[in-house]
């Protein structure tokens, strides 16, 4: 290279400055076709085993309302008299329930699969009329 512009220092930091980008595009185009190889094989894994086959617990789903806890069948439950068998529970609570009395009830189902979803108007009803019953009884 006997031209003007060999020495020059503009000209060395170029060059390096292109070498450096093809470098690092030649290893991202390789990573790249690695990751996609590895999942197409994780996927064919996956898809001829059987042990991630899980089977899926029921839910035992409970209702809140006036601090008491109740079934399905609107009666009393307690966490106390259930069996080991399930440790999965739906409570359902109603919306104008404090953040606060959450919490509270969240700490009694402690270290158990606990899922929280909003008491529909007919649930809400149904306790309504549970909850005036045992006034009028007591």
């Amino acid at each position: 290279m006997n031209s003007d512009y060999s020495h020059n220092p503009l000209t060395e930091v170029a060059l390096a400055l292109s070498m450096a980008f093809f470098a690092l595009m030649v290893l991202t185009i390789f990573a790249l076709s690695q990751k996609q190889f590895k999942s197409i094989e994780s996927d064919k894994i996956s898809i001829n085993s059987k042990s991630s086959i899980i089977k899926d617990k029921k839910r035992i789903l409970v209702f809140y309302h006036n601090k008491n806890f109740y079934d399905q069948n609107l009666k009393i439950w307690r966490l106390e008299n259930q069996g080991k068998q399930t440790d999965r529970y739906t409570l359902a609570v109603p919306k104008e329930m404090s953040v606060k009395e959450l919490f509270e009830i969240k700490k009694i189902f402690q270290g158990l699969d606990l899922q929280v979803a909003e008491q529909n108007q007919q649930w809400n009803d149904a306790l309504k009329n549970i909850s005036t019953k045992e006034d009028k009884l007591s």
